[in-house]
C-alpha cells in the first residue's frame, strides 16, 4: 500500500538532495530498482515506494524538464527540528550502521519487523490498535553531502496512527537517552 509522499521524502527514498538534476534522478531510480526489484530478491513494498517516489519527481519537474522546486521548511508540531548530519546525530556516516543504530532503538518505540541492510529499509510496527502504523525508514547510500534518511508512516488500524513527528522524534530521544547511558 502506497501513502503520501512529498519530495523531501521522495528524494530520500533515492538517496538524493534537493540539488540533484534530472540525470541523477534517473540513474539513482534505476539503480535503486536494480536493488530492490522482487525478481532480484527485493521487496514489491520497497519496489513500489521507490516507483512512487520517482514517480513524484517527474511530476513535479515535468518529466525533467524543470528543475525540482526548492525544499520547504519542514513544518514539526512536536518540538523543533533535530538539525545535523546522520555523522553529528548518530556519531557514524556509514549507512549500515546507521541503519543498525536505528534498528536497535526500534523496539523502544515499537516492534522492528524488517531490518534490510542491502536495500536501506527499516520497519517498525508502531502506536497500538486502533491507530497502529508502520514506520519506514529509507537510508540511502553515503554521497559527498552526506546520508538521506527518509521516514514515512502507513496507517494499519482504523483510527489515525500517532503523529510522524512524535514517532520520530521518539526514536531520536530514546537513541540519546541510550548514548548517555
Amino acid at each position: 500500500m502506497l501513502v503520501t509522499m512529498d519530495i523531501a521524502t521522495a528524494l530520500g527514498v533515492l538517496g538524493l538532495n534537493h540539488e540533484a538534476d534530472w540525470t541523477e534522478v534517473r540513474a539513482m531510480h534505476r539503480a535503486a530498482i536494480r536493488r530492490s526489484h522482487p525478481d532480484a530478491g527485493g521487496s514489491t513494498d520497497r519496489a513500489a515506494q521507490i516507483n512512487q517516489a520517482f514517480g513524484l519527481l517527474e511530476q513535479v519537474t515535468n518529466g525533467g524538464r524543470n528543475p525540482l522546486p526548492p525544499p520547504t521548511p519542514a513544518k514539526n508540531s512536536s518540538g523543533p527540528p533535530n538539525e545535523g548530519s546522520p555523522a553529528t546525530v548518530f556519531g557514524t556516516d556509514s549507512p549500515a550502521e546507521l541503519l543498525l543504530l536505528l534498528a536497535g532503538v526500534g523496539d523502544d518505540v515499537g516492534e522492528v519487523v524488517s531490518v534490510d541492510v542491502q536495500s536501506g529499509l527499516l520497519e517498525i510496527i508502531v502506536g497500538s490498535e486502533p491507530g497502529i502504523a508502520q514506520l519506514t525508514v529509507a537510508v540511502g547510500e553515503r554521497t559527498k553531502d552526506g546520508i538521506s534518511v527518509a521516514f514515512t508512516l502507513e496507517s494499519l488500524g482504523v483510527a489515525a496512527p500517532p503523529p510522524i513527528g512524535e514517532v520520530v522524534n521518539d526514536l531520536l530521544r530514546r537513541h540519546h537517552a541510550r548514548q548517555e547511558r
